[in-house]
């Protein structure tokens, strides 16, 4: 067999792959779904309002503290620079305690989906599980170190578009190029973003078994990062399709009543390929992933 025909093959064989695997994805958190959409929406609805509505308090309580006459009055009676500076020390814990507590809703919300994921109920209380100090510290710095890391990612994979980018209009400045030329390079640089931006997607979702690793499991934020790397790395490419594959889900939700579903519906998905993809990569034969959180199976009291 030719090195085309070899090639031929391996695209049908990865082409179907992708298929089953998204497919049996998706069959699994229809059925998953299937009497708790109003549920899992409401947890997803509240967990949003309880993020970014304080959020939105936090920010706006600065604000008008700042613009409100008790705090004229302080700076007209007391050495402004002392003013100023109790007032960034007390804004900023305030800030990083609404960010530890932010995420640690964020990190509920996941743990009531792989909980469903798994055959749980995925009731609302795992919502507030890691509401306490510790916790929410903890998902404080599972979220920093994973949006660094795709943050440099991001700038890794932008790198060659923005230099091609810098290229073009320096040309088109003073190369005084052609209407045609100009458009032939401004589409190669279309498809070189829109590449990058696919590959970023791809080196990322390595990251997704994360915080599955961390409701799970007692175990560090780097060991659970090494080990979603380890046990995602080969169905990245799956991911990212099944991603782009909501689009029309996306698209339909500017009509209110798809909200209901598509939001638990993409949510669902999302974290059922990932105790999918890390199942398919587990070397102990079990009915889950992972069977034990201090000595309790993640469905227990769900």
């Amino acid at each position: 067999m030719s090195d085309k025909n070899k090639s031929v093959g391996n695209l049908r064989i990865y082409l179907f792959e992708v298929i089953f695997i998204n497919s049996a994805v998706r069959l699994k958190a229809k059925s998953l779904l299937s009497g708790n959409i109003l549920r899992l929406f409401f947890i997803s609805i509240l967990s949003f309002v309880l993020r970014w509505g304080y959020l939105f308090v936090n920010v706006t309580g600065l604000l008008r503290f700042i613009g409100s006459e008790f705090f004229s009055t302080l700076l007209a009676e007391y050495n402004n620079a002392l003013i100023y500076t109790l007032t960034t020390l007390i804004y900023t814990l305030s800030f990083y305690l609404m960010i530890s507590t932010v995420s640690a809703i964020r990190m509920g919300e996941r743990f009531v989906y792989y909980t469903r994921a798994e055959g749980g109920k995925g009731c609302l209380r795992l919502l507030f599980t890691f509401m306490s100090i510790k916790k929410a510290f903890r998902a404080l710095r599972l979220y920093l170190s994973l949006n660094g890391l795709k943050l440099l990612w991001l700038i890794y994979f932008m790198l060659p578009p923005l230099l091609c980018g810098g290229c073009i209009m320096y040309l088109y400045v003073f190369g005084r190029l052609s209407l045609t030329v100009i458009t032939t390079l401004a589409t190669g640089e279309a498809l070189l973003l829109a590449i990058s931006i696919v590959m970023w997607r791809v080196t990322t979702l390595r990251y997704d078994a994360t915080v599955y690793y961390l409701c799970l499991q007692d175990i560090s934020i780097r060991k659970a990062i090494r080990k979603s790397t380890l046990y995602t790395d080969g169905a990245l490419s799956e991911g990212v399709v099944l991603e782009y594959s909501f689009l029309g889900w996306v698209l339909s939700c500017i009509f209110i009543v798809p909200l209901v579903y598509c939001i638990p519906y993409i949510k669902l998905c999302k974290t059922t390929f990932v105790t999918e993809a890390v199942s398919r990569r587990t070397f102990v034969k079990s009915a889950y992933a992972v069977n034990f959180l201090s000595r309790k199976h993640i469905n227990e009291g769900g």
